[in-house]
């Protein structure tokens, strides 16, 4: 089931992405959403490299605050197509992943604390 989730990439360390995944209950919220970390983040002076709605499958565990960067360690590969939307794929230890465009599509290497919530 697709729900609509907020994808944020922030740039931590020296280059390294990390991607949040943030479920919301519908698009409007997912956007007032974007609107409020945008600003934090912005305001902090690290503003997002991407801050996008869209629907997703994937579910991860809820990101908290204060991670450490060394604590990151899912490694997920985002793609963001030309036509809109993402999807972000979980690296599995040692898959490769790399950045750059394929095929009409932006693809981006990043890490999380967040990990996969195994679905029943």
């Amino acid at each position: 089931m697709l729900i609509e989730t907020l994808l944020v990439l922030t740039q931590i360390g020296e280059g390294d992405l990390r991607v949040t995944l943030s479920p919301a209950a519908d698009a409007v919220e997912c956007e007032a959403n974007r609107d409020a970390v945008v600003t934090i983040l912005t305001d902090a002076g690290r503003p997002p490299l991407v801050a996008l709605c869209g629907q997703t499958g994937l579910r991860l565990t809820p990101f908290l605050h204060g991670i450490r960067p060394e604590d990151e360690t899912h490694r997920y590969r985002v793609k963001l197509p030309e036509s809109g939307g993402f999807v972000v794929m979980p690296l599995a230890e040692g898959e490769g992943c790399a950045p750059g465009t394929a095929a009409g599509s932006v693809i981006y290497c990043a890490r999380s604390a967040q990990s996969v919530v195994k679905e029943d």
